[in-house]
């Protein structure tokens, strides 16, 4: 039987599981499920597994009475759902802690907390850059703790690099912590919500850059102009072009040892309201 707890995405699961109830029961059908879960649209549950609606509370009860899922799963399919239909960020983010908070979803995605960290938290990233850099000091725990601009528990750096370990991107060598060159694959659910609570951390770090920092260790500069549609889309992909760019321009400066760790926001967005 397939297992709500496999899936960060609820119409997915309901497609593969009324699949499998076709493979299993003869008589199945989306006409039947719906007497039984008292659904009186014809019409409605295959429209929410094509994604063309959305499901309401009153649906989402009636299809866990319908698939007769036991008390836990359908608190999880019902996070899963507010998760999946979130409008803005803070949303989406409180009903992922809920997917997370369940022990079962933990188990069947052991990395996705991990996963989560790494984008969500500015200093996962800062910490595999950093011990990239030249020192003569012993690179363990209290060296990271030390080296970073903000300040950071070190039992949340702790956690920090077990993650890293766990995650295969860092490793434990003669001077404790080495970075491995491994790519990572995220699910889009767990990036999505993650990376946007990394851009606000840096822009908070940002902010205080602004005002702390000398005009020879920072670069702020600013446009705003008046652009198309087109325009807009064409900006995006030329500051895309442009990060990429620079990243290959400073991985190829072998010449020089890294002794600093800098991070770059660019960032693009509207500032008018849209005539109605």
């Amino acid at each position: 039987m397939i297992s709500i707890y496999d899936h960060t995405n609820y119409r997915e699961y309901l497609k593969k599981r009324f699949n499998e109830l076709k493979k299993e029961r003869d008589d199945f059908s989306y006409r039947v499920f719906n007497r039984k879960a008292g659904i009186a649209s014809s019409g409605f549950l295959k429209n929410v597994v094509d994604g063309k609606r959305n499901l309401a509370t009153d649906g989402i009860r009636k299809i866990i009475k319908g698939l007769e899922l036991k008390p836990d799963e359908g608190k999880y399919f019902e996070s899963l759902v507010h998760f999946n239909q979130a409008q803005n960020h803070e949303d989406k983010d409180h009903y992922f802690q809920e997917l997370l908070a369940n022990k079962r979803f933990v188990r069947a995605h052991p990395l996705t907390e991990a996963q989560y960290n790494l984008f969500s938290e500015w200093y996962y990233v800062a910490l595999l850059e950093l011990i990239r850099l030249e020192s003569r000091e012993t690179k363990d725990i209290l060296w990271i703790q030390r080296s970073l601009r903000e300040n950071v528990p070190l039992l949340d750096i702790k956690k920090a690099v077990k993650d890293l370990i766990e995650l295969g991107l860092v490793k434990e060598g003669k001077q404790l912590l080495l970075r491995k060159q491994t790519m990572l694959s995220t699910p889009d659910e767990v990036k999505s919500v993650s990376v946007a609570n990394f851009h606000f951390q840096m822009g908070q770090i940002a902010a205080k850059a602004l005002k702390e920092d000398s005009p020879q260790d920072r670069e702020f500069s600013g446009l705003t102009v008046a652009l198309s549609d087109t325009g807009f889309e064409i900006a995006k992909k030329e500051l895309q072009k442009f990060r990429r760019k620079l990243h290959s321009l400073v991985e190829e400066d072998t010449e020089h040892p890294k002794t600093n760790v800098a991070h770059l926001n660019l960032q693009l967005f509207k500032i008018n309201r849209k005539e109605i």
